[in-house]
């Protein structure tokens, strides 16, 4: 079906942005949704992986993408191959200091989850990348749990600062949620594609089937987005179930004071109004990505469709500024 094939196509050229190459179930798992591309809107049809595989086959025989010992690619880019290979052996060294350091976090009040995100979770890192990480706070006390982390790994020597430029390995937390707005709001097939692949390191009982539940709308991107259940658990994450502090007065007014404190800092920040990025800082949620390279991705994207003669496919971004 032409739908499938645009699918594909379209999926690996989404990847290419990142000089990405894609395995038969990566390809699977990150399909962009082929109703993008229906002739007809109403038309209903369901896509087996059977049918991505004998799809790819065809796609490889014709030249239309490249293929190299199981990955998939654009034509004329064998070398990412090799690439990738190194990329896989690098992102397992970056694994495992990650979830070192990730298991001091644990002690963290009202933490709910922490998820790596971005080019760790997607196997795709290079050596001076940071470690992006996505929390989930206790609602009521967002500002409370983030001056927690910063203070943990203050301490640890393991956050990014805010004048660094590169920071190999250290953590640069730039997205949280409360657990009581799981549903992202700002929403685009970039952002779905980096929720397909975050990965869950820390997690209270329940956390992940509630934020999946309130991120439905990803599988209008990605189809085959039905959860997020590949995790790397730190030792001893369990225990997260029992760390809490019981809500009382002084709770709320320490809350008040961290949220004044930081929020003046955000807002005196240059970085919160530069263009082509997105800072968010309200009781439910803060997001930091000035430079986002979202737009950067989509534009690529919609070149590349265009370019294979896959019409009225284009996207937007997430509404940055």
């Amino acid at each position: 079906m032409t739908n499938i094939r645009n699918s594909i196509l379209a999926t690996i050229i989404y990847y290419d942005s990142f000089n990405f190459p894609l395995t038969l179930a990566e390809v699977y798992k990150y399909l962009i949704n082929p109703h993008k591309f229906l002739v007809k809107e109403n038309d209903e049809f369901a896509v087996s992986a059977l049918a991505v595989v004998e799809e790819l086959d065809k796609l490889a025989k014709a030249g239309t993408i490249g293929h190299k010992n199981g990955f998939y690619f654009m034509p004329g880019k064998d070398g990412l191959y090799e690439t990738r290979i190194e990329k896989d052996k690098l992102a397992s060294k970056k694994w495992k200091k990650f979830l070192r350091i990730a298991k001091y976090l644990q002690v963290s009040p009202y933490l709910r989850a922490v998820f790596a995100s971005g080019s760790l979770a997607a196997n795709n890192p290079e050596p001076k990348s940071d470690f992006d990480v996505f929390v989930i706070i206790k609602s009521g006390r967002l500002y409370t749990g983030r001056f927690f982390l910063w203070l943990i790994s203050s301490i640890l020597g393991v956050r990014r600062g805010r004048f660094d430029i590169l920071a190999p390995d250290k953590l640069c937390f730039n997205h949280y949620l409360t657990d009581d707005n799981l549903g992202l709001s700002h929403r685009s097939l970039y952002i779905a594609q980096s929720v397909a692949n975050m990965r869950p390191v820390i997690f209270r009982e329940g956390i992940l089937d509630r934020f999946t539940a309130s991120n439905k709308w990803v599988n209008a991107h990605c189809y085959n987005f039905k959860q997020i259940n590949e995790y790397r658990n730190v030792k001893g994450s369990g225990t997260l179930q029992k760390r809490y502090l019981t809500p009382f007065i002084v709770g709320d007014l320490i809350e008040k004071i961290l949220k004044s404190i930081q929020q003046k800092r955000i807002k005196k920040t240059p970085a919160t109004y530069e263009s082509g990025g997105r800072i968010i800082f309200t009781d439910r949620e803060l997001e930091f990505h000035p430079r986002s390279f979202e737009r950067v991705v989509i534009d690529n994207y919609n070149r590349g469709i265009k370019k294979l003669g896959i019409l009225n496919a284009e996207e937007e971004d997430s509404g940055l500024n």
